[in-house]
Formats: C-alpha cells, structure tokens, sequence
C-alpha cells in the first residue's frame, strides 16, 4: 500500500503550480486554529442562522491555498448561502488519517467549533475532498457518518480499500479518464462496493453529455439505495488529476438534497414576475422545469426534464393544439418592441408542435397574429419567431408550446426571448441583428463578473456558455438591456 502513495506524493509536485484563476483568494478566508492546526473559514456575509457547513479537503502534500484556488467553494457559498472550510491536513507531508480516528475526530472537533462560532446546522454538515483528501472523505464514512450529511470524494479512490459506511450515504464522486495517478480504471469496481454496501440498482441512470465547462461528462447515477440515498459517478472524459471548479456546483447541488434528520431542505425557487426574458429557458440542471407548468384541458400528457430538455409527453390528443401545453408566464411584452423567440426542438416521431405568444389570461390574444405551426423531425433543429409587439403592453404575457394535437414526445430546450431593434411587423421571417457592443456581466448578487466587448446580443448565450464560469444565472446588462441568462 505504501507504494500507491508514494505516486501521490509525486502528482502532488507536478500539479502544485496549476491555478484555477478568478474570483476570491485564500486572502479572503479567515485563519483559525483548532487543536492547534490550521483551518481557513469563509462565511458569507448575509449567512443565516442554521447555514449548512462544507469541509474540502486537499490533496497529499497540498495545502489549501492549492485546493481553494482550484475549487473556488466561495463562489457557491455565496449565493447558495454556507460556510466553507479549508482545513490543513497533518504531519510534514500534509497526508490525511486514512486508516484510524485522528483525523476524523479533528474533523469533529472542526463542526463543534463551527456552531459556536457561525451557528451551523449540525445536521447539514458535508465532507469533500481531491485524491488523498477523498480517501479521507471515503474513509470518514465508517467513522463519522453520524455527522456528515453527505460525502463528495473527487478523484480519490482509497488505496487502503473500500471502508464498511456506519450507513448509507449519499455520494457523488467526480473522476477524470486520464487520470494518472489514482487511475480511472479503479473507479467503477471501487464504487461498486458501496453499491453493494447500499443495495442499490444494478443499473446506472445514464446522463450523457452532460454539462460541464472543462471536459465532456457522462453522469451515473445509482438510486434509490437503502434509507432513500443515490450515488453518482461525474465521468469526465481527458481530465487528469486535478481539483476543479467546473464541478463545485455539481457537487453542491447533490449534497444540499440531504440532512441527517431526513429533512428536505431544498429551497424554493422565486420565478421573477415582469421579466423581458424567459427564465430557465435551458432548463438547467439546478433550476430543472422551474419557470415552467403543463396544463391539460380535453387532451392528457406530462412534463418531465430528459437530459436536460423538457419532454411533453402526450398520452391523449385533444380538439387543439394547445389543449396539451407547457407554458412559462410572468414575460413583459412591450407595446412597439420587436422581439425574437428561438428554441431546439425534436420529437419522439415526426409531427407538428405549435408555439404562441400570447396574453395570459381570456381572450387568450396572441401577439403573433396566430399560433406558429413547425414540422419536428427526429433530429434536433432550431427555430426562430420575430414580431412586433403591436397590442398594448403586457406585464404578464406568457409563452406556449402546444402539443396536443399528436402522441408521443417533444423534446425542447435553449429557449430564449431576446429584444430586437426595428419594427418587424407580425412574426415575419426576417433576421434582425442587434449591433456589436460592450456588455457587462454580474451574479445574481449584483456582483460584476466581466464585460463582452464587441458582442452582439444575439451571441451572448454562446459566449457565456464558452466562458469557464460557475454554473448558474447571470445578469448581462448595457444601458437600458438587461436580461438574464443560463449557464449550464
């Protein structure tokens, strides 16, 4: 076993002088000492009482300059509203307690000085960390279980082997196919221990090209095990051994799903009212359908997310269109204002899907003059709508997609509502592009993140999307422009 870590220590080195870039420094994070070694502590400066706790735990030989500099956890714990701490791994070697109860007491002790100092919720406590610090984090599960919620072990296969948890857990673990050091090859057997351990399904949810800024991935997910708890499995095709924050969100957005009391803790989601954009037009893999509602009248169907797409299934055709629709309202349409809607869509067989704008309320008037009607293939298209705004203004009209005239599935996703310059008349096919100019981009806290210089609004979502930023909503403003995007 000894020799496995000995190549840890030599990763260590190499991958040493990498830097994740961007955002907050370990500068912003507080010192502390508890039994006398070091711990870095960030607490946003809104934290509620009775916040969740995140640990992140470096690799051998690394520090947690190195691991907060790769992962960046502030920038979730910000918005997501948590405290994270990076805590210092002992010896000279910076190795972690694999085997016995010394470092997994201290991480007790960590949690216990937590709640005195920032008032925790001590049932919503999650252990992360990179290669010798997921082992560790594997290795907490049959010692601390009791106290972490969640485990979320990054590139870290135990070299000592697979522990026996106290419990199932939920686990979500990250692992790169090229890495060279704790090879990918050992994950899928190494994972199956706790597969084993939890009773879950043989059979993987499979989740293919699934969203990520730094490498193409595959998400596995396994569930539901034994007490109700999932593990996931983040393929991530050419990453080698290195912490990123390309999967912090990922990461959170699973471990924040689980409390030791059971208790669901997922927030709720506020859909903006009076918007000039269609929200969660991606449907993201945090936001979901949120935005979204399917209404039946004569005919019958459902609404579920696919791979990140909206599927209307329609079980039961109607009379019309629109007595199978999924609709998102609460959109502002201005009187005189061009607008352009475009959108991916395919379907299960060939067919037609209709698409409104319209008020939301009776009579019902569409803005275009009449419904839209497009011919689906089984291929992935996209399709585009231009008009002009000609009715008074509508503070809360909406946008339909209308498929009950068929059975089967409609798969649509990339969704966007975006002001045009001219007069356009009634849905004519006309491309109108808004000049090239400097746009400024910031967080949902009002935070600045960039500016795009020499970017047409119409390009904004493809920049976005190229750009490494965290997953989640971002504000593009110039001027009077402003409107809301997704990055997933």
């Amino acid at each position: 076993m000894k020799f496995p870590l000995l190549l840890l220590v030599a990763a260590s080195f190499s991958f040493a002088q990498w830097g994740g870039g961007g955002g907050k420094s370990l500068n912003d994070y507080k010192k502390e000492s508890v039994s006398g070694r070091d711990i870095h502590v960030y607490a946003p400066s809104n934290l509620a009482p009775k916040s969740p706790l995140l640990i992140s735990c470096h690799g051998m030989d690394q520090d947690p300059n190195y691991q907060q500099s790769n992962t960046h956890w502030e920038a979730v714990a910000d918005t997501a509203g948590f405290v994270v701490v990076y805590p210092r791994g002992g010896t000279g070697m910076s190795t972690w307690d694999i085997s016995g109860d010394k470092d997994t007491k201290w991480v007790v002790q960590i949690i216990e000085q937590m709640v005195k100092e920032y008032d925790i919720d001590q049932k919503r406590v999650y252990l992360s960390g990179f290669s010798m610090g997921g082992m560790f984090t594997y290795h907490a599960m049959s010692k601390i279980a009791d106290k972490i919620a969640a485990f979320a072990p990054t590139s870290g296969t135990n070299v000592m082997g697979a522990s026996k948890a106290m419990r199932p857990v939920p686990i979500i673990h990250p692992h790169g196919t090229s890495d060279d050091v704790l090879n990918y090859s050992q994950v899928e057997g190494f994972i199956k221990n706790y597969r084993d351990q939890f009773h879950c399904p043989s059979q993987a949810e499979v989740q293919n090209n699934y969203p990520n800024s730094e490498n193409r991935a595959t998400m596995y997910t396994w569930g539901p095990c034994d007490e109700g708890v999932y593990i996931k499995h983040l393929k991530l095709e050419g990453r080698g051994h290195s912490p990123s924050k390309a999967d912090v969100s990922d990461i959170w957005n699973f471990v924040k799903q689980y409390s030791l009391d059971g208790a669901s803790i997922t927030p709720s989601i506020e859909v903006p009212t009076n918007r000039d954009s269609v929200f969660n037009g991606s449907f993201s893999d945090s936001l979901k359908l949120a935005g979204w509602t399917l209404q039946q009248h004569s005919g019958e169907g459902s609404l579920k997310l696919t791979e990140g797409k909206a599927e209307i299934n329609v079980t039961k055709t109607g009379t019309n269109a629109y007595d199978v629709q999924m609709i998102q309202n609460g959109v502002h349409y201005e009187k005189g204002q061009s607008y352009k809607v475009t959108f991916d869509a395919y379907a299960s067989v060939a067919r037609t899907l209709e698409v409104n704008i319209e008020k939301d309320t009776d009579p019902w008037t569409s803005y275009l003059g009449e419904a839209k009607t497009f011919d689906l293939g089984t291929e992935k298209k996209n399709f585009e709508i231009l008009f002009t705004m000609n009715e008074a203004t509508d503070e809360n009209g909406r946008v339909s997609f209308n498929a009950g005239l068929a059975t089967g599935s409609v798969f649509i996703d990339n969704v966007v509502l975006s002001k045009v310059e001219g007069t356009l008349g009634l849905a004519k096919n006309v491309r109108v592009l808004a000049g090239e100019r400097t746009l400024s981009v910031y967080d949902m806290n009002g935070a600045f993140i960039c500016n795009l210089k020499g970017v047409r609004v119409n390009d904004v979502q493809s920049k976005l999307n190229s750009m490494k930023l965290e997953k989640g909503l971002y504000v593009v403003k110039n001027g009077s422009f402003s409107r809301i995007y997704s990055v997933k």
